[in-house]
């Protein structure tokens, strides 16, 4: 857009309406335009459930339109069929162009009046509405979806106001100015109505008289003819008990119709909870309120609910990075009533981050979910140890100038060291925190230390009683090992555990002990994985099949053992790396005994 025609074209469009013009108070300014999840939206402060998207690309078949989802209303184009009101889905196009006798059809902003006057329930669950070209009409149905409360209680005098604009510019808009004389109304009223609806559609005459309209920002276009209809609507005497937060981020539902709100605000948890409940009443469950950068307290604001905020601690202490464990009280607590942010740091968790957090906390995971995590779980680690073993096969010829059996180990741990890694970045979506790789918080899991060295079980009865070769030999042959100990942890305590981390209860540093269903997963995995491990070492001469179950049973039920431990110690100390340095002794430790103690 030219900088100076849209300068010069603001200049013109000061509105005569404003109150500020008349010597009264202005009116709050209701609207806003907010990006949330890369779409942005049109928001009305007083309908916190409804958000409006305008595109000029927006035309949805009716197909298309129901894999919007529920909830949804298409206005005077951006549905491309037919008038449709289908109350089982919710999904409603308030259309007069497709499908229909324009001539006897109500234009959009009349079918908006009469949707919201039959009982629509715009406060009950989340509303989209999809809109493309923001001609009069098509604002005019935004204006009185936003204001579907205000709508239904108008003062006599905001409704003469209101209902001869609705009624003359859909007799307009669908017939044309030629028939929009014989719409109904009395000369008097026509002619207000027509003087007010020629000053809102002044601002898009000039923008199209200069060229600006096709680059003219549809939805900031929107928003500045809503706040001008409220001048024509309402005086500052609608808005004497109208309050307002200094900022909402954002509302997620958390089941049971509740929803958790995210805001900011200088005034305290209790006054801030009494403000929100004027918009949402009986709806409002958890208010998350910002007092200062970064630190917040959380409020169940339904007493007798049958949800905990110790579900949504637990849930926000694994995704935000603040809570490392160091020390292991800097986490999100306090009681099911009231409780806040990991003290002194605060979270680092964005505001929309904390909304989307809460929003899943609650959530219920059907077993078909948990299945599907499952069956991942088992096919990530059958992939990744089946791409190890394949590839030690080829190692010696890869790495020929290395002893076989160091080049065996690289062979192994280097494609499950580098799958998990990649794996973790994209199923994590970057919180690399979330699947372990951070450093280790407090100590009390140092108590699991014996049993963890277990895991290091199935690779010690593999190595050789004396490696050969020179020192520079040797310390590759101890890398390599390394290289076992951290790819194992990455693979089984780190993607694995991770995978299915979010769902069910886990423990956190210096909580309580207990051992959680993603460490039993990861252990019985890394169990099997170790007897299969195990396998070289039985195969060597002559065996009874009797005895080869029975070892490796053992070796397995002594990994899982150790898998347990390992994976109690990862949600402590919320790291992989106790458990890799443990596995790395364990092995040693492990050889040395199996040598001396029973001649291996």
């Amino acid at each position: 857009m030219n900088a100076a025609l849209a300068q010069e074209t603001a200049d013109e469009l000061v509105s005569p309406f404003d109150p500020s013009r008349a010597g009264v108070a202005p009116l709050p300014d209701r609207y806003e335009l907010r990006e949330t999840d890369k779409t942005r939206v049109l928001l009305c402060e007083e309908a916190p459930r409804v958000r409006v998207r305008i595109d000029r690309k927006f035309s949805y078949s009716e197909s298309e339109a129901r894999e919007l989802g529920e909830r949804v209303i298409l206005l005077d184009g951006a549905g491309r069929f037919g008038p449709m009101l289908d109350n089982t889905a919710k999904i409603y196009n308030l259309d007069h162009h497709e499908g229909c006798e324009r001539l006897f059809t109500l234009a959009t902003c009349e079918q908006a009046m009469l949707l919201v006057h039959s009982g629509l329930n715009l406060s009950e669950g989340d509303w989209t509405i999809f809109a493309n070209e923001p001609d009069l009409d098509t604002v005019l149905a935004i204006w009185v979806l936003l204001n579907y409360e205000r709508v239904r209680t108008l003062s006599p005098a905001a409704r003469d106001v209101l209902l001869p604009m609705l009624r003359l510019e859909g007799a307009i808009d669908a017939n044309g100015s030629d028939l929009a004389e014989i719409c109904g109304l009395p000369q008097v009223a026509f002619d207000q109505a027509n003087e007010r609806l020629e000053w809102l559609m002044r601002r898009e005459r000039a923008y199209k008289s200069r060229g600006l309209w096709g680059s003219t920002d549809p939805a900031e276009f929107t928003a500045d003819v809503l706040r001008e209809i409220d001048a024509l609507i309402f005086s500052s005497l609608d808005f004497m008990e109208y309050d307002r937060l200094e900022e909402v981020y954002g509302h997620a539902e958390i089941g049971g119709g509740k929803v958790a709100v995210v805001c900011r605000d200088g005034r305290g948890i209790y006054e801030v909870e009494q403000l929100l409940k004027k918009r949402w009443g009986d709806q409002l469950g958890i208010v998350a309120l910002e007092k200062d950068r970064r630190h917040y307290t959380l409020r169940r604001a339904t007493p007798l609910a049958d949800f905990l905020l110790q579900t949504a601690y637990d849930r926000l202490n694994l995704l935000d990075p603040a809570v490392d464990g160091r020390p292991a009280g800097k986490c999100w607590g306090g009681s099911n009533e009231i409780g806040g942010s990991p003290r002194p740091s605060g979270t680092r968790l964005s505001p929309q981050e904390l909304v989307d957090v809460l929003g899943v906390s609650y959530r219920k995971i059907d077993i078909w979910r948990q299945l599907g995590h499952l069956a991942r779980a088992f096919f990530i680690a059958l992939t990744l140890c089946l791409a190890g073993w394949s590839s030690v096969l080829y190692a010696p010829d890869l790495l020929p100038d290395w002893h076989p059996i160091t080049a065996g180990l690289v062979g192994w741990g280097a494609p499950v060291l580098l799958g998990a890694l990649v794996l973790s970045f994209v199923f994590s979506k970057r919180r690399f925190w979330l699947y372990g790789y951070r450093g280790p918080a407090g100590t009390d899991w140092l108590a699991l230390a014996p049993l963890a060295a277990l895991g290091g079980l199935p690779l010690a009865g593999q190595l050789p009683e004396a490696f050969p070769g020179s020192a520079r030999d040797f310390a590759s042959f101890v890398g390599a090992v390394a290289l076992i100990a951290v790819a194992a942890e990455a693979c089984f305590r780190g993607l694995v555990h991770g995978v299915v981390i979010l769902d069910a209860p886990v423990q956190r540093a210096g909580g309580r002990w207990f051992v959680s269903r993603p460490t039993v997963l990861s252990a019985v995995l890394y169990g099997l994985a170790g007897a299969i491990a195990w396998l070289p070492t039985v195969v060597e001469g002559p065996r009874v099949l009797a005895d080869v179950g029975l070892e490796l049973g053992a070796v397995a039920a002594a990994t899982t053992l150790g898998g347990l431990a390992l994976g109690m110690m990862r949600e402590r100390s919320l790291s992989i790396w106790p458990g890799a340095a443990l596995v790395f002794l364990g092995t040693w430790v492990g050889a040395m005994l199996l040598r001396v103690q029973w001649g291996f």
